[in-house]
């Protein structure tokens, strides 16, 4: 048993240790402002298919701008009449120039439509069919396309240019492939790093052809895939809430959420790396549970409330990164504290059985050294209790940032007019989810334990509270220059 459990203990901390869980610019994300282009060279005119593609939490806060009577609903009068004020707004973000010269887009068709999305939300979906005249230019055409809207959102950004019948491309910037099919389906392999495209440019001639296809490759129609329902999301979307009903899915939200708590993220290394070595209790365990709960519950709140309310003045999916950042430089704080103290305990200690080593043969043995004759500390402990401030701050950091899922049940309980419903759900999500760092830290607590019933004085194991300390402060390190990164601070 001595033998196995300290690999184990570190295979564990080895599982754990994958890189936290972001905000990321995720394609298909509840957060995300997804754009499309393409263009249509011909022989007279250039044709741009412009597409919006807004996921249900930017589509929740448009909404409400629509709802011009209040009443909580979009009837088709304020969607036509939204349509007719967005489209020059978002027309005027475009900037089409041939030959260095600006030409003018004209609207030939717009339509807006709502498709749904996950928890009984719903998400929006704006095409246009714009046209320019080129009848006349100077040849070749030098053509340079750019789009400037919503260039403070996440998102896919796809930009493709094709040539007409009797017209030959050269020099183009992009593809001629379209590879989200027009925002319906994304490319599996790149749905952790979408496409950011935001200018073109090319070069066109007339009287000339180019084999280019016109129609979606083969190879993005194979690798395309549609979206994964939400689980947890649409938990809040059931037609009835019989008794039946929502004891069920309480029971789902409770198994949801202590399995995304097993995705990468919310603290669970550094829980682990927290507790191996240090004098920790089921009491720290639960108390550590309880804090991630809360944290977790507040975060979502706190979140829900910016979308709701100031998302004018700040972005929901902008906090994410600095959220981030509090909780890498939270556990920066607690690791470094942990290795300093950790390492003048064990300095200490090895410098006092150096000194007792060198007077061992003048030691006076009258008095009481316990059962063995010597005192002994059992080794991969530091003699150094779990205190409370530290649990606290490590429980706000696994906690501290919501799940996007989480927001979207909230957002689809205000929507549904079933607050309390969702509230419910989002409590017990998070406790499953603060579950998990539980059970680990009862973990590790019975493991320390087990360890003390086996004394010895194997160097490696008196090294463990050192290094698990050094871990922490690593991996808060990597968590806030994550942040850094995510927010545009800083570039790899």
């Amino acid at each position: 048993m001595k033998r196995w459990l300290l690999p184990i203990l570190i295979a564990l901390l080895l599982v754990f240790a994958r890189t936290p869980a972001r905000a990321e610019a995720h394609p298909l994300g509840n957060f995300t402002v997804n754009q499309y282009s393409r263009l249509d060279v011909g022989r007279d005119t250039i044709g741009v298919r412009y597409i919006i593609d807004m996921a249900e939490i930017p589509t929740f806060q448009e909404r409400q701008t629509m709802d011009s009577d209040g009443d909580g609903k979009v009837s088709d009068a304020e969607s036509a009449a939204y349509l007719a004020q967005r489209a020059p707004t978002l027309l005027a973000g475009l900037r089409l120039a041939v030959n260095n010269a600006p030409v003018t887009l004209s609207v030939a068709d717009q339509r807006m439509s709502f498709p749904e999305g996950q928890g009984g939300l719903l998400t929006l979906r704006m095409e246009f069919d714009l046209t320019a005249a080129t009848a006349g230019a100077t040849q070749p055409l030098a053509i340079n396309y750019q789009d400037g809207n919503f260039a403070e959102r996440i998102g896919w950004r796809e930009i493709i240019v094709r040539p007409g019948d009797g017209v030959a491309l050269s020099d183009a910037s992009v593809s001629a492939q379209d590879q989200s099919n027009e925002l319906h389906n994304y490319p599996q392999d790149m749905l952790t790093s979408p496409l950011n495209v935001r200018e073109a440019s090319a070069n066109a001639t007339l009287g000339a052809t180019t084999g280019s296809s016109t129609t979606t490759s083969a190879a993005a129609a194979n690798s395309a895939s549609v979206r994964v329902p939400d689980a947890f999301a649409n938990l809040i979307a059931s037609k009835e809430l019989t008794p039946p009903v929502i004891a069920l899915a309480l029971l789902l939200a409770l198994l949801l959420g202590a399995s995304h708590a097993l995705t990468p993220g919310h603290g669970k290394t550094i829980v682990a790396a927290y507790l191996v070595g240090a004098r920790g209790t089921a009491k720290h365990a639960l108390f550590l549970g309880i804090t991630t709960t809360v944290t977790h519950t507040a975060g979502v709140f706190a979140i829900g409330f910016v979308t709701l309310w100031i998302s004018n003045y700040i972005l929901p999916e902008q906090l994410y990164p600095w959220l981030e950042f509090v909780s890498g430089m939270l556990v920066v704080v607690i690791g470094g504290m942990l290795f300093r103290g950790r390492l003048m305990t064990l300095l200490r200690r090895r410098s006092q059985l150096a000194d007792a080593s060198a007077s061992a043969h003048d030691h006076d043995h009258n008095h009481d050294h316990g059962p063995n004759g010597h005192t002994h500390t059992p080794p991969g402990t530091d003699n150094q209790p779990v205190t409370w401030r530290s649990l606290l701050a490590l429980g706000i950091s696994g906690g501290i940032l919501p799940c996007p899922s989480a927001l979207v049940v909230l957002l689809s309980a205000i929507a549904l007019h079933r607050v309390a419903f969702g509230m419910l759900l989002i409590v017990v999500f998070s406790i499953g989810l603060a579950g998990v760092l539980t059970g680990i830290g009862l973990l590790l607590v019975y493991a320390r334990r087990l360890f003390e019933r086996f004394p010895t004085d194997g160097r490696l194991l008196q090294a463990l509270p050192v290094a698990s300390a050094a871990f922490v402060t690593l991996a808060g390190i990597v968590i806030a220059a994550g942040a850094l990164v995510q927010a545009g601070v800083l570039r790899l």
